[in-house]
């Protein structure tokens, strides 16, 4: 142990400050101490906050233990809590976009998502005429004398007859015929699966899986330049 700096633990535990400085909660809190809405959306945090898989707490606990024996790399705890800070900011700016990417929800087996949509009106308008003209005619003559013959024509001149009767009728007939209506057709068509063509189904699950780096471990890593080097 070195003289003139102090191990992590040593702020909250009582063993080189008697009682520590600090709890550790509040050692957790130099890491905390970032806003995810100084780098991300609001929407980009909900989907972190969703997933479940990753927050700042958890974050802090892992850099806490992971450096638990380690001695500081500034001489007074002051400069440490600042460097902290200032480190956190600089590397959660860089990763916490790969945070968010990490998770997104997907099915790593889906190289295939997408709708097909096809609307179709058609207008259905038609018209049909027909017409007739119809002529009837008739003529009924009684004659007292049935021995002579009458005809319409002599009838007409005056011919006698005991008596008469006729018609004539004339019928013009005009039929229209509209039909109207519309036809809708919708088709929908959805295709989602692996297409098989760019990647297998196990590449796509190893790139999944690589995908789904360790974030943390290398954050963690980031944040050695604040203490000394191992001997």
């Amino acid at each position: 142990m070195a003289k003139y700096t102090f191990e992590l633990r040593e702020l909250f535990e009582p063993i080189k400050f008697n009682p520590p400085i600090y709890s550790r909660s509040q050692v957790e809190d130099f890491f905390k101490d970032y806003e995810l809405s100084d780098y991300l959306t609001q929407e980009q945090i909900d989907v972190i906050n969703n997933a479940g898989i990753w927050s700042k707490d958890k974050l802090a606990r892992k850099i806490v233990d992971h450096y638990y024996m380690r001695e500081s790399g500034l001489e007074t705890i002051g400069l440490f809590k600042h460097y902290a800070k200032v480190i956190m900011q600089e590397v959660m700016e860089e990763n916490l976009p790969l945070i968010y990417s990490a998770s997104i929800q997907y099915d790593p087996l889906v190289n295939v998502d997408y709708t097909e949509t096809f609307n179709r009106n058609a207008d259905n308008t038609g018209e049909s005429n027909s017409t007739s003209n119809n002529i009837s005619s008739g003529l009924v003559v009684g004659s007292n004398t049935p021995q002579g013959q009458i005809s319409k024509a002599g009838i007409l001149q005056g011919d006698y007859a005991s008596s008469t009767s006729a018609n004539e009728n004339e019928a013009n007939i005009t039929d229209k015929t509209t039909t109207e209506g519309n036809t809708k057709e919708n088709y929908t068509k959805n295709v989602k699966g692996n297409s098989g063509v760019s990647a297998t189904a196990q590449k796509m699950v190893l790139q999944y899986r690589e995908n789904i780096i360790a974030i943390d471990k290398k954050i963690i890593k980031e944040l050695n330049v604040l203490f000394m080097g191992l001997y």
